[in-house]
């Protein structure tokens, strides 16, 4: 019986079961046309259950009731429609956005991306979010084409270099940053969740509305802005830990003792040398100190967390933020490292009647950092550790620090002189935004806004006392303190007239701009304090009155501009744009001082073209694009154009009275004038279905009357003149490739950038065609490193090439002229220097190129999957054709450690003809014998971040109120392939291009393994 029962119970669920099923029939069509959709997915949501659509867009289907179909194509928005009593079921599908619809931040306006004439590249805030950078300029890195982005340092809060179709200048080359409108130094302030977008202007034509700034291309920044809706709270964040993602390959105590012997014994030295040790107790030294181990720190934290506020109405949104943001550094335990809180707010306000619109947008940023001065390199841990001899040990049985056992003059103990370290930076910076804008007459509309960007900086040093060598010691205490305040204050008013008329459309703006920017300085020093310690290193502490020394000093510059743009549009297939500006800078004086700088573009939309749309095939749209315009240059010192007056200028008479006096400091060149980049651009944007993209151009970059500190006699006893010294020119070209694809559940897509640039200084106003980099290497080591020359790039390497080496005496006495030998210190087993013009001398005319800092081609893949609720994102840089100077070894130390590749040194006839004997006093790479020995090629391939995401079923979290929940794993600079030996290939200099591609132990990028999560309320 109870079995009959429960038979009967389980064909009465499976009748009501299959009762509930039903056959579901229906038509797929286009919302554009109307036609039917073949190959459409229908899909049961959250199953893999599903069909596709006919030839004739047709499907049929066995759902339940309760089932919610998913109806997809890929060019067309999805739709999801609950099954219910419906045996049939009609979808129109709309044509989904491919991105040339979408609007993209033009110089004060907008523009939509298909009727851009321009070459404008946009970084999204989604994009951006896949990588948990530390700095917002790394979010354009392999985003690009056309931009080199590299690290000045790893070193946490260090510089960013930014490079937009190459190098155009001797000088500064980082491009003009616009904030929500202002203008501003740099970016480093802001935080990556803040970003809403970021449009590169990389032409003529898109950065000449900024004229005098733009010569070095523009990105525009703009934050996140709040939409209409419900209130909406958010937590971005992300915690990791950092590693050092390669090691030098240095020797050890007894490799490096028996180097040294050697040399001893080559310079002609015996065993009564201090640095001799007797080769029987060599074996027991061991294997000493790994320098590189005790300064290098393990799991170096970094964290990130951001929470946003945003929501409004018709009439008011908001956005704002506060995030924190901490990393230390993975040189030494806690004297490397950047911390930084951010707050901001955004709030926007338009009138019932929708013609007046207010506006305003704030950022307050508190960052503090300390390590090591960049501009010190010598006295950083990292070349200390790379030369400072591994015998020595950390500390000795006392637990004091010890000193080198050999003479290293400023290499010293890199544990200690870390420890000893007391030098930090705090600074507080607003920037805000307020304006106001009022539409009259249909078609006219008004805009004025007012921004500031302040910041003020406290750069506090403490020095103990210490003894880190004979020459390296403090005998007294000491603080000094700097205080920096920078103060920009910018006013800009518009006028903008947009009327559409048939087929022609009309976008016209004109405007000023005004901007003082002023910055001053107060510092002071003292020296034995009262109370000694880190914790009371005050000035008034000091109680010695005769060491307490004051300084200040005060700079202003301003900028005066009129501006004008028409952009024209005929049946949005036609398209031009013609932009004015005239500047006025107080930088340049009255003979130069203003300049104009106009530009050109024009735009047609091939593929709307009626007599063509049916022979482009599979192509969906196509553009060409052509631009031509000038852009301006004034980054130099204020009053450059004047010889100021400077004091302390002391003589002695011959009474012995001292009398301080003031002199010129430079001479003056009141000719002095716009340094001005004429370019022009050609290129084209191609569509195919809603799958593949393509973006190309071609550019050729020129840049006239480089703003440069001339050479002059050391008689004429004043500054070098800053004058306008010679024309640069870059060529170059830009390709993008898109690709975005879904198979049911699994999308997938990827983006590759390229990039090529050929720089070459095509003119040089003075009778020797040379400009001097004034890069030095070691207090007495090698100098002039680097030039620019006629013919060549700005800033390559200058030097002797190499022949091989000498493999015996013959060889010695052949490499001469008229029987005069051209290297007459050399002996077997040098290095053979070229005598390129057959002399007989080896001077400045044998050094050749040796190499350029700056890559042939640069290149970013971005490749991103999705299946369900996981994500995969992954992305590749790398760059090739450019060299690094390997200068990490002080060759004018001769007790500095080497690479392990001197054990292939040359010994004896044909043991090497690439690694050079090793001798007390270098005759290869010594006393000015800069050669193609020091030079490497820097080509590489990093996996700059990799990243694995799960979002939660939505089905889950509304059980919790909480609209969206994603995790992710994440890793940057996992991989990095290349042939350099250094520490890092990727080597940037933001401010001097001619130190650019010098590696002097530069602070190498960390590898980072972090967690984080994306969350809305």
């Amino acid at each position: 019986m109870k079995k009959t029962v429960l038979f009967l119970v389980m064909a009465f669920f499976c009748l009501q079961s299959f009762a509930q099923k039903q056959v579901v029939t229906g038509l797929v069509t286009s919302a554009e046309d109307g036609t039917p959709l073949p190959f459409a997915s229908v899909v049961v949501k959250g199953t893999t259950i599903g069909t596709s659509t006919d030839f004739d867009g047709k499907f049929n289907i066995e759902v339940s009731k309760e089932d919610v179909l998913v109806f997809s194509l890929i060019g067309f928005t999805s739709q999801e429609i609950l099954v219910g009593d419906k045996t049939e079921i009609n979808v129109i599908l709309d044509t989904e956005t491919t991105g040339l619809d979408e609007v993209v931040v033009i110089g004060y306006g907008v523009q939509k991306k298909s009727a851009v004439t321009g070459a404008i590249s946009s970084i999204k805030a989604e994009d951006i979010q896949k990588m948990p950078i530390q700095r917002a300029e790394q979010a354009i890195q392999g985003q690009v084409a056309g931009v080199q982005v590299s690290a000045n340092s790893g070193q946490p809060g260090s510089g960013i270099a930014v490079k937009i179709r190459g190098v155009g200048t001797t000088g500064n080359s980082q491009p003009l940053y616009i904030v929500d409108g202002n203008p501003v130094g740099d970016i480093s302030y802001l935080a990556s969740t803040d970003i809403g977008s970021m449009e590169v202007l990389k032409d003529a034509s898109a950065s000449a509305i900024y004229g005098a700034r733009g010569a070095n291309g523009v990105v525009i920044v703009t934050t996140k802005k709040g939409t209409q809706g419900a209130a909406k709270l958010s937590y971005d964040g992300y915690y990791g830990v950092q590693n050092a993602w390669r090691n030098m390959d240095l020797l050890n105590a007894q490799q490096y003792q028996m180097i040294i012997n050697e040399s001893l014994l080559n310079s002609g030295y015996n065993n009564t040398h201090a640095s001799w040790i007797q080769d029987s107790e060599v074996a027991g030294i061991g294997s000493g100190t790994d320098w590189q181990k005790e300064i290098f720190r393990d799991n170096a934290p970094i964290q990130s967390h951001t929470l946003t506020l945003s929501g409004g109405n018709e009439k008011i949104v908001y956005s704002s933020a506060v995030s924190y943001f901490s990393q230390d550094g993975i040189v030494s335990e806690d004297k490397s490292s950047y911390e930084r809180i951010n707050f901001r707010a955004n709030a926007d306000y338009t009138s019932y009647d929708e013609k007046l619109k207010v506006g305003s947008s704030i950022l307050y940023s508190r960052f503090k950092s300390q390590g090591v001065d960049p501009n010190n390199v010598y006295n950083s841990p990292l070349a200390r550790a790379i030369n400072i001899d591994p015998i020595t040990q950390v500390k000795d049985e006392n637990g004091e620090f010890m000193k080198p056992i050999r003479n290293m003059q400023e290499i010293v103990n890199p544990v200690a002189g870390m420890f000893y370290l007391h030098d930090s930076y705090k600074t507080d910076k607003v920037v805000g935004n307020l304006y106001a804008e009022y539409k009259f007459l249909e078609d006219f509309k008004v805009k004025t806004s007012i921004g500031i960007d302040y910041a003020y900086q406290w750069h506090d040093v403490y020095t103990p006392l210490f003894e880190l060598s004979d020459i390296t010691k403090n005998t007294s205490t000491r603080v000094a303190k700097d205080m920096n305040n920078w103060y920009t204050y910018n006013w800009e008013t518009t006028l903008n007239y947009h009327k559409s008329f048939g087929n022609h459309e009309v976008d016209a703006i004109v405007g000023t701009t005004a901007m003082t920017s002023t910055y001053e300085n107060l510092s002071g020093s003292a020296s034995d304090l009262i109370i000694d310690g880190v914790d009371y290193a005050y000035i008034d502490n000091s109680g010695n009155t005769e060491s307490k020394t004051s300084g200040g000093g005060y700079n202003e510059n301003s900028l005066f501009s009129f501006f004008g743009r028409v952009n024209y549009s005929f049946g949005d297939k036609y398209m031009a744009s013609v932009t004015v500006r005239h500047d006025g800078s107080s930088r340049f004086g009255s003979n130069n001082r203003y300049a104009t700088f106009p530009s050109i573009s024009t735009g047609w939309i091939i593929s709307e073209e009626d007599f063509l749309k049916d022979k482009l095939g599979p192509i969906s749209f196509l553009k060409i694009r052509a631009s031509w315009g000038q852009n301006g240059n004034e980054n130099i010192g204020n009053f450059a154009y004047l010889s100021s007056i400077v004091n302390n200028n002391n003589y002695n008479f011959n009474a012995g009275t001292t009398v301080n006096g003031s002199a010129p400091s430079k001479v003056a060149n009141p000719d002095l004038k716009w340094e001005t980049s004429e370019q022009t651009d050609i290129g084209f944007d191609l569509w195919i279905g809603s799958k593949f993209t393509l973006n190309f151009d071609y550019y050729n970059k020129t840049t006239k009357d480089l703003l440069i500190d001339a050479p002059i006699p050391g008689y004429v006893g004043n500054d070098a003149p800053t004058v306008n010294g010679g024309t640069v020119e870059n060529k170059g070209v830009e390709l993008l490739l898109g690709y975005r694809d879904q198979i049911g559940d699994f999308s997938y897509g990827a983006t590759l950038n390229f990039s090529a640039n050929k720089n070459e200084m095509t003119k040089i106003n003075n009778d020797e065609g040379i400009i001097y980099g004034g890069v030095n290497i070691g207090p007495s080591g090698m100098k002039e490193l680097t030039i620019a020359k006629v013919g060549e790039p700005i800033g390559y390497f200058w030097g002797y090439e190499t022949a091989g080496i000498f493999q015996n005496q013959a060889e010695v006495n052949a490499h001469s002229v008229d029987g005069q030998l051209i290297q007459s210190n050399a002996a077997p087993g040098d290095l053979i220097y070229v005598d390129q013009n057959g002399d007989g001398v080896l001077d400045d005319a044998d050094k050749i190129n040796l190499g350029n800092p700056h890559p042939d081609f640069t290149a970013g893949l971005n490749i991103n999957m999705a299946y369900k609720n996981f994500d995969l994102s992954m992305f590749w840089y790398g760059v090739v054709g450019n060299q690094i100077v390997d200068a990490t070894r002080r060759y004018d130390l001769p007790n500095a450690n080497y690479q392990t590749s001197i054990l292939n040194r040359w010994t004896g006839e044909g043991t090497s003809n690439s690694e050079p004997r090793v001798v007390w006093s270098d005759n290869n790479n010594n006393q000015g014998n800069f050669s193609d020995y020091m030079v490497e090629d820097a080509d590489y391939l990093r996996l700059k971040n990799l990243q694995i995401g799960y979002t939660f079923p939505k089905s889950i979290l509304k059980k919790v109120n909480i609209e969206r929940v994603r995790v992710y794993v994440s890793g940057d600079n996992l991989l990095t392939f290349t042939k350099y030996t250094g520490f890092e290939p990727e080597i940037g200099n933001s401010d001097n291009i001619f130190y650019t591609g010098i590696d002097q132990g530069i602070y190498p990028q960390a590898r980072v393994f972090s967690v984080g999560a994306n969350i809305t309320f």
